[in-house]
C-alpha cells in the first residue's frame, strides 16, 4: 500500500448541511511527489503523518524518489519532497494563531455581551 493516499483522491469532507468543506490550504515549501500528486492528497499523506506517528517529518529526502517513488519510497514519510521549517515560519504561523485566537475571543465576547 504504498500510494494508499490516492483511495481518497477526490473525495471531501461536509458539514452537517452536506455543504463541501474547502480544504486548507498548503505551505508554498510543501510540494508533493509521486504519480498523480495534488495538494488534497499531500494533505491526507501529512495530516496521516502526525496523526500516525510522533517521528518528525521530512519529507522524501533521496532525490530518485521523483523518478522512481515505488523503488526510492520511504514509507516512514509522506509524499512530498523535502522540507525545512525555518523560525520565520514558526513566527509567522504563531502570529496567525495569535490572531485567530483574538477574533475568537471578541466573538465570544460579542455573544456574551448579546445575551
Amino acid at each position: 500500500q504504498l500510494f494508499w493516499e490516492k483511495r481518497l483522491q477526490g473525495l471531501s469532507a461536509s458539514d452537517v448541511s452536506e455543504q463541501i468543506i474547502k480544504s486548507m490550504e498548503l505551505p508554498k515549501g510543501l510540494q508533493g511527489v509521486g504519480p498523480g500528486n495534488n495538494d488534497d492528497t499531500l494533505l491526507s499523506a501529512v495530516a496521516s503523518a502526525l496523526h500516525t506517528s510522533s517521528a518528525p517529518i521530512t519529507g522524501q529526502l533521496s532525490a530518485a524518489v521523483e523518478k522512481n517513488p515505488a523503488v526510492w519510497l520511504n514509507t516512514a514519510q509522506p509524499l512530498c519532497k523535502a522540507f525545512i521549517v525555518t523560525d520565520d515560519d514558526i513566527r509567522k504561523q504563531e502570529e496567525r494563531v495569535q490572531q485567530v485566537r483574538k477574533k475568537l475571543e471578541e466573538a465570544l465576547m460579542a455573544d456574551i455581551l448579546s445575551r
